[in-house]
């Protein structure tokens, strides 16, 4: 059974650095939402579903907001590693409710609405496995595009990797190299008000038994913003999202050891609104990342997982 959330100690602020402190009170109650059985990459909302995407296998499963049962919806190319996939906000030229997934291989697939036809869009020029590190840019920093980051994590001889946007035609531009050690398991856009770092592509970047967060800005300049005592994995930034979730909004977590979906309410949320929340992938810690005298402060959050250990990946926030 889930228990209540604890607090955690607070560290020290570095002025203009990378640097740690209190979280807000409260935390994430994190709920089962599904046993699915299958090895979880990622989850997404379609504004009427959920999507589970199956590592290595590249299906993926369609469900109702209450987390079952699962039922095919659409198939890649089978590939070792993770699969990212995210829904078209349908703006910007973008059809409403096309999935478009990064693929370990780098290649770009659109999935209709419907799950009925899949098809590569675009391709990066890349032949080293990525971990599918995929956003829809929100913000216009990246001319409201597909925003894409290679590389491989969990890895300290890892060597970085690049970030790219995909406009709506498929055509890929390079945006800029992050450096290793690592590589991004994920990558966010960074919330309109989040300092010097704001719009730009927050990578988290997993060394294995650490990691950072790396931000990349629109002109290719890229920086770590913060470090973490376990490799990061799931990312969010808690801002409104195009697709609604109304009485189904919330923070939802993908792990693939447990084969588990959870969620944690929109209440539990509010707290961390205009920040970046990132999980860790194997202890399942939780930080809250937020601007803070020139520089940014990494706060633990408090959360209900009690496991002894995790694979967190994919992570969604919806907004009510």
């Amino acid at each position: 059974m889930l228990r209540s959330a604890i607090s955690v100690a607070a560290v020290a602020v570095v002025l203009g650095a990378p640097s740690q402190a209190e979280a807000p009170a409260g935390g994430l109650h994190f709920k089962v939402l599904a046993r699915t059985g299958i090895r979880l990459a990622d989850i997404a909302w379609t504004g009427e579903r959920i999507l589970y995407v199956e590592n290595t296998t590249n299906a993926v499963w369609s469900a109702p907001p209450a987390g079952k049962p699962l039922t095919p919806f659409a198939s890649m190319p089978r590939q070792v590693e993770e699969t990212r996939c995210r829904v078209s906000p349908g703006t910007h030229g973008w059809e409403r409710g096309v999935i478009f997934c990064h693929a370990p291989g780098n290649t770009i697939y659109r999935i209709t609405a419907d799950g009925r036809s899949v098809t590569a869009f675009a391709k990066l020029p890349e032949a080293a496995i990525s971990d599918g590190a995929l956003a829809f840019d929100y913000a216009g920093a990246f001319d409201y595009g597909l925003v894409a980051a290679t590389g491989r994590s969990g890895s300290k001889d890892a060597n970085g990797g690049n970030v790219y946007a995909i406009d709506k035609a498929g055509a890929v531009r390079r945006i800029g190299h992050y450096a290793g050690p690592g590589g991004a398991d994920e990558v966010e856009i960074a919330p309109a008000g989040f300092g010097g770092a704001a719009r730009s592509a927050l990578l988290t970047v997993d060394l294995g038994p650490s990691g950072q967060l790396v931000s990349m800005s629109a002109s290719g300049k890229a920086r770590v913003i913060a470090r973490f005592s376990d490799g990061p994995n799931p990312i969010a930034a808690i801002v409104p999202t195009a697709i609604r979730g109304g009485t189904h909004a919330g923070l939802y977590l993908a792990d693939t050891l447990s084969k588990n979906a959870y969620l944690a309410p929109a209440a539990d949320v509010r707290a961390y609104a205009g920040n970046v929340i990132v999980g860790s992938e194997l202890k399942g810690l939780f930080w809250v990342i937020r601007p803070r005298a020139g520089g940014y402060e990494t706060a633990r959050i408090p959360t209900t997982l009690r496991g002894a250990k995790y694979n967190l990946e994919g992570m969604a926030y919806v907004a009510r």
